[in-house]
């Protein structure tokens, strides 16, 4: 085998591993129950969520930056305006109330959290997770791609986080320092 076929060969093979990689799980093998369980350092996150909120109020500046933080701790990145899309579509949800649910409009299950993370379609959230601020927000990473793809989310796709966007993209820049 002369040189240039054996880095062929070893560039092909390299190619396919990334590949294989990428394609090895679906968005819906990654979300593993195990991964939502509510921790102690959920906890502690939630207490910091729920002090920020009654500090700034769920409409003021302290409320978006609460709920940034959340995003940004679940793993999304401060990458254009990911953070700043999280917390709209969260406002546009919940109002940024962590406690909420809703069965209005859904044929199945029931929307819970900051995100709404329904019941139905996403069984491994369980309630104690969907209803801890840290523990929503990881189950939205997750879902959303890391705050990459927000279709699953009818206020997305309904422009209703627009209204909310210049103050969650203040939010952005206060997390994202």
């Amino acid at each position: 085998m002369t040189r240039i076929a054996s880095l062929l060969a070893l560039f092909a093979l390299a190619l396919m591993t990334v590949i294989a990689a990428g394609c090895a799980t679906s968005e819906e093998d990654e979300l593993n129950p195990e991964d939502f369980e509510v921790t102690e350092d959920d906890q502690m996150e939630d207490t910091v969520f729920e002090q920020m909120s009654e500090d700034g109020k769920a409409d003021g500046a302290l409320g978006y930056q609460a709920v940034a933080r959340l995003a940004k701790t679940a793993g999304v990145a401060c990458t254009g305006e990911r953070i700043a899309l999280a917390t709209a579509v969260a406002k546009a949800e919940s109002g940024f109330r962590a406690g909420i649910s809703n069965t209005a409009g859904n044929a199945h299950g029931v929307d819970r959290g900051l995100w709404q993370i329904n019941s139905y379609w996403h069984p491994e959230i369980s309630a104690a997770c969907a209803f801890s601020p840290s523990c929503n927000a990881r189950a939205m990473a997750a879902i959303s791609s890391k705050g990459t793809r927000w279709s699953q989310w009818w206020t997305w796709k309904n422009g209703k986080h627009l209204p909310f966007m210049a103050q969650s993209r203040a939010a952005q820049n206060a997390v994202c320092q």
